[in-house]
């Protein structure tokens, strides 16, 4: 079994059945299945074989799919590149991968890496102004089908992610058919997922979540609609429209749904199920998820690239009466905290995790040490056997010799009330080491005093919990994944006027 064959099964079960929608386009499983076969024999023809790398800089899009199976049935291995990027970032980044071929699209071209001597091919999507490379649409010209010379298996390579790279440069994390494949059953049997569910994905194909969802969703024969960007009006439009009944995104996004929920009078009964993931969900957010879809239960997802990426769930049941955790973990997963009591590093082993990271065996032995992904996250594991994340082991501030977890004190602080979002991190203090400094998102239109936040932070935490300092910014700094880029933060602060 591989990647590819989640299709064919689907194809032949479905052939009729929409697949995939993206903004005015539809496709079939069988038309899928049909163009995706074309372009692999187009790309093979190209040179493309099992083990070459292949870049995709695109917006979600039909396109992106369509290569996705392209190239698991070819057995070449997909570097999705974060749009987000820098040209520069996109530079190293595919040279780092060796990629020998990359799609792009027409307003991604300023940052296409067109000199780089190692690509010998460049695949334009959309408009024909493009001059460099190959139109997408011409490899359908001519091609049959695709004759492939050797098996792709579960211990083949289907794709490198670049980590988020909150702290360094990105790590390119291998994943093979099989992690894939187990993350698919995993994810499937912890959603309880069915043909007959229609799926929105509005977060980007380059995140190893939503990629993972894809196969999902064709591996269940599930009708998906993906959005080329993240836009909450839009959101609640297609989920009316196509009477949508999943959802699955980052909190920072429900939140924004949420503010322009407050203001609509959106039909959203029809979504049975919302998960979250990327971040822990603050209790307030919560609320706002229940009363976004008064008809869903709830699911929130713990996960690392590195285990393609499903690592635990929080399921319906304990939502709210295990407020905080991330749940237990998923079907093939196993979970133990590196620690003789209480909080240490969350390790996971299982088939779902990663071959390593591509050209960085130093790094692939330290995640994956005795046999456990070692995944950079402290939590602890209470006695009914829930998870709960601490924290990243590099965020921790060690001030004046104790270990604090920044999640402790950021959980706290945005109950304050004017707080919209908060961020705490450790700064360099030649009394205590490291002192905490706590930065704050003011709510709008809020006359907002440090005192009385000091005061409150002396009556929910231990004196050596609460932050030397409160600095106040507009919003904080996120990356793809909504996670907050704490070293831009530490930037912030030490160049503040």
């Amino acid at each position: 079994m591989n990647l590819f064959s989640f299709l064919e099964n689907s194809a032949e079960k479905y052939p009729d059945k929409t697949a995939l929608v993206c903004e005015e386009r539809r496709i079939t499983y069988s038309q899928l299945k049909k163009r995706a076969e074309k372009l692999a024999a187009s790309l093979y023809e190209l040179g493309v074989r099992k083990g070459r790398k292949a870049g995709i800089l695109l917006h979600n899009s039909v396109e992106y799919v369509e290569i996705i199976f392209a190239l698991m049935k070819l057995g070449a291995v997909g570097v999705p590149v974060n749009v987000r990027l820098t040209k520069e970032e996109v530079l190293k980044q595919t040279e780092h991968a060796d990629i020998s071929i990359l799609f792009y699209e027409k307003g991604l071209a300023e940052k296409a890496p067109f000199d780089l001597p190692s690509i010998n091919h460049f695949v334009f999507t959309g408009s024909s102004s493009c001059k460099e490379g190959l139109s997408y649409e011409s490899l359908f010209e001519t091609a049959e089908s695709c004759e492939v010379s050797e098996m792709v298996k579960k211990e083949d390579e289907s794709f490198i992610i670049y980590t988020a790279g909150t702290t360094a440069f990105p790590k390119g994390v291998i994943l093979t058919h099989g992690s894939q494949i187990a993350n698919t059953k995993n994810y499937s049997a912890a959603y309880k997922m069915l043909s007959d569910d229609i799926e929105i994905a509005p977060t980007p194909l380059f995140h190893s979540s939503t990629l993972g969802r894809i196969f999902t969703y064709v591996y269940n024969g599930t009708k998906f609609l993906i959005c080329r960007k993240f836009d909450a009006e839009k959101t609640f439009k297609i989920i009316e429209n196509e009477k949508v009944t999943s959802i699955t995104q980052s909190p920072t996004m429900y939140h924004m749904m949420y503010e322009v929920f407050e203001k609509s009078d959106y039909d959203t009964k029809s979504v049975k199920r919302a998960v979250t993931g990327a971040s822990v969900m603050r209790p307030d957010t919560k609320i706002e998820l229940q009363k976004l879809f008064p008809c869903a239960s709830f699911y929130d997802l713990y996960g690392a690239t590195e285990a393609s990426p499903g690592i635990s769930i929080l399921c319906h049941s304990d939502f709210t009466k295990k407020a905080g955790s991330v749940g237990k973990p998923m079907d093939s997963v196993e979970i133990k905290i590196d620690s003789i009591a209480g909080v240490g590093e969350i390790l996971c082993r299982g088939k779902n995790i990663m071959k390593g990271y591509y050209k960085d065996s130093k790094a692939t032995e330290e995640a994956l040490k005795h046999g456990w992904f070692h995944t950079g996250d402290m939590g602890k594991i209470d006695e009914d056997g829930f998870l709960f994340i601490e924290g990243r082991k590099k965020e921790i501030i060690i001030t004046g010799g104790i270990n604090v977890y920044p999640a402790e004190i950021e959980n706290v602080i945005i109950t304050y009330p004017g707080v919209k979002d908060v961020s705490v991190i450790g700064v360099p203090d030649q009394k205590w080491g490291e002192k905490i400094v706590s930065v704050i998102v003011p709510a709008p239109d809020v006359i907002f005093s440090k005192e009385s936040l000091k005061v409150f932070c002396k009556e929910q935490l231990a004196d050596f919990k609460c932050p030397r300092e409160f600095f106040l910014v507009k919003e904080l700094p996120r990356n793809a994944a909504q996670k907050v880029m704490k070293n831009e933060l530490q930037v912030l602060y030490q160049e503040r006027g």
